[in-house]
């Protein structure tokens, strides 16, 4: 149409020194989705399009670039998948996984198959990856018992009571619509339907008020809804829109439209080089870096676009590119340990699992082999009175500083275990506060002061949503009392903000962490500085996340491992979902596709192993 500005990009995704041309069809689509911005914006993309074009901004980066360094040193995904034994673990890596909505139904029925040999199995570590991996072993029939050194279960999702009835929690939990794996085992517990679904949006709120968005909802699924959102934030000027569109139209993401296998694998080799780096090599703007692409850095792995690999943004955006559920957000209806924890422990318990809480694991028993190299397990030590607890089969289930505290020192010996003490972790600080009002109501005075009467189910006044903000220390937050009122929310009270700091306030006092919690929301809230807090908690973790900065991806570890009956689960282990509570189901689940899979030959060696026991004894 003559009346309405032309835009004419060209899509290159970039291999090496040569360039792809992706087609027609994609530039139409980013065309379509520029389109929808105001006449006024478009017309100044044209005019600043003709100044960068002029600038050499579009010149692509050569392979001696220092800023295109691709990733080196790493496992091919191929070597990865040939250390499983089992298909079912195989089908959780690789491209195929990540679009792959069957994984829910495996996840639901478990592994389909109860095993002839029957293994006692000990499992170190409470957290999901443990508790889902314990679901499908005893499913499978076999004898398994669990040990956790803390008082409750969930790992870094785990949540507990205080002595007046205020649910803590240790981070900020948030579930996207790609948790395929996931959702399986919260159906098959009966937990989904406690998820809570939230409006189709990612809102920004900046400094004074106001406020920012990725607006997803729109009449065409991915990946239109997804490039109007990013044409029409409000986050975001003219010129980092611009620079914005140009970046994302030269990306793999673009190339994984057409072909998702050559965008994936260009994802995978850039773990070597920053987001930052990645970014600003094709018009990349630092304005965009900060306004918007760092809050979501630190929302997803607590650090900002200067230090996460580009590998781990984009992993991200190529599923929210590809599918339109993927950025969909649901929050449980109240605490982790209630309506997720509880129904997996139920599951396990009628199925004769055993927990153990407040007992953790002291040492590894094991055995060597002539070169003195670690070769069979035997059982571990736990408790403590240093109890020797006899397995067929050892999962060591653990966080990234737990598994460095287990692995006995003659592990190391294997590069697997030693590439584990190259992983570096996050600090996180999760602030909890509660007001005599409604903070995150910036429209109308009557209603944030309005705490009286009956306001549960999420009906007290405010925004029900995870929050992102670019002017605070906290990488997200939410109002509990809106979005998980089942439990967060008390008659007669407000909100119930949490707030999760990264590094950047880890080290300063409890008393200092509230004191600027509270002055911050003030200032992206003006309307709230009236309230008044009412209770507070702070909940410090000084190893969560194992760090996603470049170079880490290479020393995660694969589940099974170069010992027979020794296997490892965690988010941090390798897997496409990186530390995340989907990663942490996924390596569960994996774990257990392996464990059933090489159950005969476990029990074979472990009958071997006592028949030489019984020889030398005699």
């Amino acid at each position: 149409r003559r009346s309405a500005p032309s835009v004419s990009i060209i899509l290159f995704c970039n291999i090496g020194t040569k360039k792809m041309a992706l087609g027609r069809t994609n530039a139409v689509a980013l065309v379509a989705a520029i389109s929808l911005a105001s006449a006024v914006e478009c017309n100044a993309f044209v005019r600043h399009a003709s100044d960068i074009r002029r600038s050499g901004a579009f010149a692509s980066p050569t392979a001696s670039s220092t800023k295109y360094r691709p990733a080196s040193g790493r496992a091919p995904l191929s070597m990865v998948k040939e250390s499983f034994t089992a298909e079912g673990a195989k089908r959780q890596i690789g491209n195929d996984a990540f679009l792959n909505e069957d994984l829910m139904e495996r996840a639901m029925k478990g592994t389909g198959v109860v095993s002839e040999s029957k293994l006692k199995i000990g499992i170190v570590g409470c957290g999901l990856a443990g508790m889902i991996a314990a679901m499908d072993l005893a499913d499978a029939g076999h004898e398994v018992e669990m040990f956790e050194v803390r008082p409750f279960v969930g790992g870094k999702v785990s949540s507990w009571m205080d002595g007046d009835g205020n649910h803590i929690e240790q981070g900020l939990h948030v579930f996207f619509g790609c948790y395929y794996n996931l959702f399986g085992i919260m159906r098959r517990t009966g937990s989904f339907d406690d998820l809570r679904l939230k409006e189709h949006t990612h809102t920004f709120i900046n400094s004074g008020g106001g406020t920012g968005e990725l607006d997803f909802k729109f009449p065409i699924g991915a990946p239109f809804h997804g490039l109007q959102a990013f044409a029409r934030t409000e986050q975001l000027g003219i010129v980092d829109k611009f620079h914005n569109a140009v970046r994302l139209g030269t990306s793999p993401i673009v190339r994984a439209l057409v072909d998702f296998d050559g965008g994936m694998d260009m994802v995978r080799e850039l773990d070597d080089i920053t987001f930052t780096e990645w970014f600003t090599q094709l018009g990349g703007s630092r304005g965009s870096l900060d306004r918007m692409w760092d809050p979501i850095a630190y929302a997803l792995g607590f650090i900002d676009c200067d230090t996460i690999s580009a590998r781990a943004m984009l992993t991200i955006f190529m599923l929210f590119a590809i599918r339109t559920e993927a950025s969909v957000l649901r929050m449980l209806e109240g605490s982790p340990q209630t309506y997720l924890h509880d129904p997996i422990l139920k599951y396990l318990d009628d199925r004769g699992v055993k927990i153990h809480l407040k007992t953790g694991c002291k040492d590894i028993v094991y055995d060597t082999d002539e070169k003195g190299m670690p070769s069979y397990i035997r059982g571990i030590k736990v408790g403590a009175s240093d109890e020797v607890r006899e397995f067929d089969t050892v999962i060591a289930a653990l966080d990234v500083p737990g598994i460095k505290k287990m692995l006995p020192k003659d592990f190391r010996k294997y590069p697997m275990f030693d590439n584990i003490y190259k992983l570096e972790t996050v600090p996180i600080a999760t602030v909890m506060l509660r007001f005599d009002g409604w903070v995150t109501e910036m429209q109308d005075l009557e209603r944030l002061v309005d705490i009286a009467g009956d306001q549960s189910g999420g009906r007290g006044a405010g925004i029900d949503n995870l929050l992102y903000s670019a002017d605070a220390e906290f990488s997200c937050f939410a109002d509990l009392a809106l979005t998980s009122p089942g439990e967060y929310y008390k008659e007669g009270e407000g909100s119930l903000i949490q707030a999760v700091f990264d590094s950047r306030g880890f080290e300063r006092s409890n008393e200092k962490i509230i004191e600027d919690a509270i002055t911050q929301l003030n200032d992206l809230f003006p309307s709230s500085k009236g309230l008044k807090v009412t209770w507070t908690s702070v909940v410090k973790l000084g190893q969560s996340l194992y760090k996603e900065k470049t170079g880490q991806d290479q020393y995660r570890p694969s589940q099974a491992t170069p010992i027979p009956n020794f296997f490892l689960a965690g988010s941090y282990t390798y897997q496409d979902y990186l530390d995340s509570m989907e990663g942490a189901t996924r390596s569960g689940l994996m774990v257990a596709d392996e464990v059933v899979v090489r159950a005969d030959k476990i029990a074979a060696l472990n009958r071997e192993k006592a028949a030489g026991a019984a020889v030398a004894a005699a």
